[in-house]
Parts: structure tokens; C-alpha cells; sequence
């Protein structure tokens, strides 16, 4: 069986207490029943870090709703976004949080945004100038008081079969308003970057 034959079977879970609720996806039907584990085991992992980052047992004013989207289910990968939302009583507006992994669906390993390039590909300072080409043409409106640093090897990002998607956080760049800063690439883009033995080297056929 090759990796681009593996997809998960994808359960809608939920999880509700007073002031919360919080969907979430369960994985099951993979050939390897530990690498299912620990990536379900990883998912709530996810959740539970979701929910305490945001306040909700310190604040019992704090109400908070979570959804999730999984953005690719195949090749032996899965790659799945978080997204909380947590309102405290008083507050002018209730704030997002958004997160993600991607994941091997063979093993269960977890895969960092440096694991994608080669090692010796310079990947930041590419990856870095098509952010800022991308601001640039949609006027990204970065605070002026906070430069924009590019990413890094735990940078925020999920697959998708089109693209790598690189996103920032609420405020960690521009105002809220704008929302999430998110900057889809083309892998036709980065193709000279990429490791051939990573997660996106298994999406070649998709690719081409």
C-alpha cells in the first residue's frame, strides 16, 4: 500500500460543559491502530491546551465555542485546523485562536513547518519574500510599531491539496479587524525547497 492510498475515516465529535462547546474530529479506519492513537491522543491535546490558553476555568465568566477543518485527509497525511473562540463577560469583543497540525497518518508522526524544506534550502529567506511579496500586492496592514519576522521552524501553517498555508495570529501583526493573516502558496512555488522525502514530497502527483 503506498502513502497517497491512506486517508482517515473522520468522526464529528463534541464536547460540552457549562459555557463550552467544542467540536472536534476522531480519527479511526488507519492500518497502523498506535499511529491512529497517538494522532486522536494529539488531538485532544490540542483541545485541552485550546481551552486553558483562553481562560476558560480561570474566568468563570468565560464562554467559549471551538470548531475545526480539515484541510487535507490523505497521502498518509492529515492536516486539521483549530479554531477557538472565547468571549469574557464585559469584554468588547470575544477573541479567536487558531491552530493546527498536520500529521502522518502512517505513523503518527508530527510534522514542524521546518520538517517540509530541505535542510540546506535556505527555505526562510524564500518563503519569507513571498510573504512580502503577498503583503505588498494585499496591502497587509502590519503594525508599524511590530516588523514583520517572517517565519520560523514552529511556524503556524496547515496543507492543503493545492498549497502550504502560512497564518499569524489575531494582533500578533495587524489589527483585528483584518483578521487572520494568511497567505496561501502555490507548492508549484516552492518546489526547489521542498524535501522530496517530506510530507509535501508525497504530494507530487497532486502537484504535477
Amino acid at each position: 500500500m503506498e502513502f497517497r492510498d491512506v486517508s482517515a475515516t473522520i468522526s464529528k465529535k463534541v464536547m460540552i460543559k457549562p459555557r463550552l462547546q467544542i467540536r472536534y474530529p476522531q480519527l479511526t479506519g488507519l492500518p497502523n491502530r498506535k499511529a491512529q492513537m497517538i494522532i486522536n491522543d494529539r488531538i485532544m491535546q490540542m483541545v485541552y491546551r485550546l481551552i486553558r490558553d483562553q481562560g476558560y476555568v480561570q474566568d468563570p465568566t468565560k464562554e467559549m465555542t471551538g470548531t475545526y477543518e480539515i484541510t487535507l485527509n490523505g497521502h498518509g497525511l492529515i492536516s486539521i485546523v483549530f479554531r477557538n473562540y472565547a468571549y469574557a463577560q464585559g469584554a468588547a469583543h470575544g477573541v479567536t485562536v487558531q491552530k493546527s497540525l498536520t500529521m502522518d497518518l502512517w505513523d503518527g508522526r508530527e510534522y514542524r513547518f521546518a520538517d517540509l524544506f530541505r535542510e540546506d534550502s535556505g527555505y526562510k529567506r524564500e518563503i519569507d519574500a513571498i510573504l512580502q511579496k503577498q503583503i505588498e500586492e494585499k496591502d497587509v496592514p502590519i503594525f508599524e510599531t511590530t516588523p514583520f519576522k517572517g517565519v520560523g521552524p514552529n511556524q503556524d501553517y496547515y496543507l492543503t491539496p493545492e498549497g502550504l498555508v502560512v497564518y499569524y495570529q489575531l494582533y500578533e501583526y495587524t489589527p483585528y479587524a483584518y483578521g487572520f493573516p494568511t497567505f496561501p502558496i502555490p507548492y508549484s512555488e516552492i518546489s526547489d525547497i521542498i524535501d522530496p522525502k517530506g510530507p509535501i514530497g508525497r504530494l507530487q502527483p497532486v502537484m504535477q
